[in-house]
C-alpha cells in the first residue's frame, strides 16, 4: 500500500456558507432583538409582581420633588393651592375607610406622606407620581362644575398611589431605559441620568388600561364614602368629551387610555346610586384659579 505524496488538497470554499452574508446578518440581528424583547418582557413581568410590595420608604427616598414645577408666587395661587390641599386631605381621611384587599390603606402608603400641588399647565390634566405626590393643572379646574367633580379627579389619583401604580409604572419605564442603555452603550449615559428629574420622571409614568380602571373603581368608593353619593363624579370626563374632536380631548386620551370606557363605568355607578345626588360648590379660591 503506497502513501499519497504530500498533503491532500483542501477543496475551495470549505469554510464559506452558501447563504448570502446579508441574510446571515439579518438572522443574527433578529435573534438578538428577540432575545432583548424577551428579556425586557421578563423583567417587566418581574417588576409588575414585585414593585407593589416594595417598602414605600424606598419610593419616598427616590421620588423627585414637584416643587420645581409649581408656581405659588401670587396670593391667589397660594390660596388655591391651600384649598386643594385641604380637599385632598379630607378625601384621604375618607379613603382610609375603604380597605385594599383587606389591608388598611394607611399601612400601604401613610396618609401624612401625601402631597398635593396645583400646576400652571395649559392643559386639563392630573397625575400621581412617585412619593405620593399628586398634581392638578389649573386648567382642569375650569372643566369641573363642583367640588364633587374635582374630588373624583383627586380620588382617582389617590387611588393610583394607594394601589402602588406609580412605582410599578416607573420601574417598568426604567427597565425599558436600561435595555436601551445596554444597546446604545455610552451614548445613553444622559438617558438614564436625566430620567430622575421631576419633569422627565413624568414621562416614565404611563398607567395602562387596567390600572386606570382599578383607580376609577377605588375612586368611586372613596367619593361615595366621603359624600355619601356619587353626584358630579362624571363632570370632568363629561365636559372634555363634549367635543371629541377638540385638542383637549385628544391630548387627554393620549395619556389616559380607555377614556370612553372609564366614563361609562362612572356613569353606570352613578345610575345605580339611589341617594340624592346633591353637589357642593368648589372653594372660591379654586374657582378663581380655574
Amino acid at each position: 500500500m503506497s502513501l499519497p505524496r504530500g498533503n491532500p488538497r483542501i477543496p475551495e470554499g470549505i469554510n464559506a456558507r452558501n447563504t448570502h452574508p446579508m441574510r446571515e446578518f439579518l438572522v443574527l440581528a433578529a435573534g438578538v432583538s428577540a432575545g432583548l424583547v424577551a428579556l425586557v418582557f421578563a423583567l417587566s413581568l418581574a417588576v409588575r409582581l414585585m414593585a407593589p410590595h416594595s417598602p414605600f420608604a424606598w419610593e419616598l427616598a427616590a421620588a423627585p420633588a414637584l416643587e420645581s414645577l409649581t408656581d405659588e408666587n401670587s396670593e391667589p395661587q397660594a390660596a388655591a393651592s391651600d384649598a386643594l390641599q385641604e380637599l385632598g386631605k379630607a378625601l384621604l381621611a375618607s379613603s382610609l375607610t375603604v380597605p385594599i384587599e383587606g389591608k388598611d390603606p394607611q399601612s400601604i402608603v401613610p396618609a401624612e406622606d401625601f402631597r398635593f400641588a396645583l400646576l400652571g399647565l395649559d392643559i386639563p390634566n392630573a397625575f400621581a407620581t412617585l412619593g405620593a405626590q399628586i398634581a392638578v393643572s389649573e386648567t382642569l379646574l375650569s372643566h369641573v362644575e363642583s367640588e364633587n367633580g374635582l374630588a373624583m379627579v383627586l380620588a382617582h389619583e389617590i387611588a393610583h398611589v394607594q394601589l402602588r401604580h406609580p412605582i410599578e409604572a416607573a420601574s417598568r419605564g426604567m427597565v425599558v431605559q436600561i435595555a436601551l442603555a445596554t444597546i446604545l452603550g455610552n451614548n445613553a449615559n444622559g438617558l438614564l441620568g436625566g430620567s430622575l428629574g421631576a419633569g422627565s420622571m413624568l414621562t416614565l409614568l404611563s398607567f395602562n388600561r387596567e390600572m386606570e380602571l382599578q383607580a376609577d373603581r377605588r375612586a368611586l368608593a372613596i367619593v361615595r364614602s366621603h359624600y355619601g353619593h356619587l353626584g358630579g363624579a362624571d363632570e370632568f370626563f363629561r365636559n372634555i368629551a363634549s367635543d371629541p374632536d377638540s385638542t383637549t380631548w385628544l391630548e387627554f386620551t393620549q395619556t389616559h387610555p380607555s377614556t370612553q370606557r372609564r366614563l361609562q363605568l362612572i356613569q353606570t355607578a352613578m345610575k345605580r346610586d339611589t341617594t340624592t345626588l346633591t353637589t357642593q360648590p368648589m372653594a372660591d379660591a379654586l374657582q378663581r384659579s380655574g
